[in-house]
């Protein structure tokens, strides 16, 4: 099968301290994962060496089959979309766009519009904006749409450049029950209309979708278990991921933690 990414023997360390040791993580064509570890584990570092922002300590990573200086970054990029709560940083930009120029700019992966905007691309926006149910604000202006409205419209803009790579960063922090459940299930209707791959990174396991296949678990840097869903949404798993006792309960495919 397709190799979409790839980490072999990944290690970080920065300042003396160990962010990462000996990761490898291997994803395919035709698998949706979920990368779940608590606040501080690495995930964010590990998602950092995508785009080439952090680069490994040791070990190789490999995106698409292309290794960092031996391939045009700018071309794997652009396969890329991404949604993260981390985009807020750019608010200030994005809060003076209209809805429907924020989900246009994900074909240049660029925050604003710095290029030529054909027809074509206003066509393929309008859709995609019909798409993810948010065409009755499509002329409001960021800044005065709802968190669950400005999320929404930061995961059509992900699929604006048809990526081969969909990287989803704690998409839901930050909204209330009934506008994550919203996000999730315009997203779930994605998942399974578009042959996309993606990676869902949370500390929720209540947020992993029926389309998740695969599950890693990353603890103070390391991979502690990675697989099959079924297999790594354990009880005995869970509980030392979380460092408390709890118990998993499935229901229509998606499951939901217990503390005991």
């Amino acid at each position: 099968m397709e190799e979409i990414l790839h980490y072999e023997n990944v290690s970080f360390v920065r300042e003396g301290r160990i962010i990462l040791k000996n990761v490898n993580w291997h994803i395919k064509k035709g698998e949706n994962w979920a990368l779940l570890g608590l606040n501080g584990s690495g995930k964010s570092t590990m998602l950092g060496m995508i785009p080439a922002y952090t680069f490994p300590t040791k070990g190789e990573v490999r995106v698409f089959g292309h290794r960092f200086g031996n391939y045009v970054w700018s071309e794997v990029k652009k396969r890329i979309g991404f949604v993260s709560s981390s985009l807020n940083s750019f608010l200030s930009t994005l809060n003076r766009e209209k809805l429907k120029d924020v989900v246009i700019s994900g074909k240049f992966s660029s925050i604003g519009i710095y290029q030529e905007v054909t027809e074509e691309d206003r066509e393929r926006a309008s859709q995609i904006i019909e798409d993810f149910r948010i065409s009755y604000v499509k002329d409001k202006f960021f800044s005065t749409l709802s968190q669950g409205e400005q999320r929404r419209t930061l995961l059509a803009r992900a699929f604006m450049n048809e990526p081969d790579l969909l990287i989803l960063d704690e998409p839901c922090s930050g909204l209330d029950v009934s506008s994550r459940e919203y996000f999730l299930s315009v997203l779930e209707g994605k998942a399974q209309t578009e042959n996309i791959p993606f990676i869902y990174v949370s500390h929720q396991i209540e947020e992993i979708v029926p389309s998740v296949t695969h599950v890693a678990l990353l603890k103070d840097g390391e991979i502690m278990a990675q697989g099959l869903k079924e297999d790594i949404l354990t009880d005995r798993l869970l509980t030392e991921l979380f460092g408390i006792n709890v118990r998993v309960e499935w229901e229509k495919d998606r499951p939901w933690l217990i503390v005991k």
